[in-house]
């Protein structure tokens, strides 16, 4: 009976912990901003960008206007950003040309409102 107990006890230790690993996955650190964020909330929208040589992922609040993009290995925000450049974004031939085009540079969240998450 105590074997068992412990061997539960044990199991579900594992299970916790790979669960948890599983969504820390989601809670990403984003460069130039004080807290980190969970992409995987219901708030975004993500795009998945596997065309894409440098861009790893994308992911938009429309509510807030807010969008995350992954850049090789680092995590980037951008503010105020409007649906309608989200769309474009997400219709463009090359996700990297029109990131550097129309939305790098602009968008500076040291100057628009940045979300709480």
């Amino acid at each position: 009976m105590i074997k068992r107990f412990f061997l539960l006890l044990f199991l579900l230790t594992i299970i916790l912990f790979c669960v948890s690993c599983i969504a820390s996955d989601n809670i990403v650190e984003v460069k130039y901003r004080d807290t980190p964020v969970n992409i995987a909330s219901s708030k975004f929208e993500y795009l998945n960008t596997d065309t894409s040589s440098f861009i790893r992922g994308a992911w938009y609040d429309k509510e807030n206007q807010y969008m995350i993009i992954k850049l090789n290995e680092v995590y980037y925000h951008y503010c105020g950003m409007p649906e309608p450049a989200w769309m474009d974004f997400k219709k463009a031939e090359s996700f990297g040309r029109f990131y550097n085009q129309a939305i790098k540079g602009r968008y500076d969240c040291r100057k628009r409102y940045v979300p709480d998450y």
